[in-house]
């Protein structure tokens, strides 16, 4: 009994035996899961260099959106404001009425 069990156990040990991972096998998985973590790593410094560029821009651009408004206002602090003029038509004679 215990003979036909070790058979059994032998057969199904031999049956997973060819599935086993080699040392050949071990090193190419060590070698692809390095080339994808050298991948990943590329493209996350790829991100973060477009990130500051990006946001580096933006700076840039909304401080020279806001300066014009700054000049603005310290030329108009400086000069005088303008006076308002207001033309108004001169009045048509009415024909009945006395001329002076």
């Amino acid at each position: 009994m215990d003979s036909e069990r070790l058979i059994a156990l032998e057969a199904h040990y031999n049956a997973m035996a060819a599935t086993f991972a080699t040392k050949a096998d071990i090193e190419a998985l060590r070698a692809e899961m390095h080339k994808m973590s050298a991948d990943t790593h590329k493209w996350m410094v790829a991100s973060l260099i477009g990130l500051f560029i990006g946001f580096g821009g933006l700076g840039i651009t909304l401080s020279q959106i806001l300066k014009p408004t700054v000049q603005a206002a310290t030329q108009m602090s400086t000069q005088p404001p303008q006076p308002i003029i207001i033309y108004l038509p001169q009045p048509v004679p009415t024909p009945g009425a006395p001329q002076k």
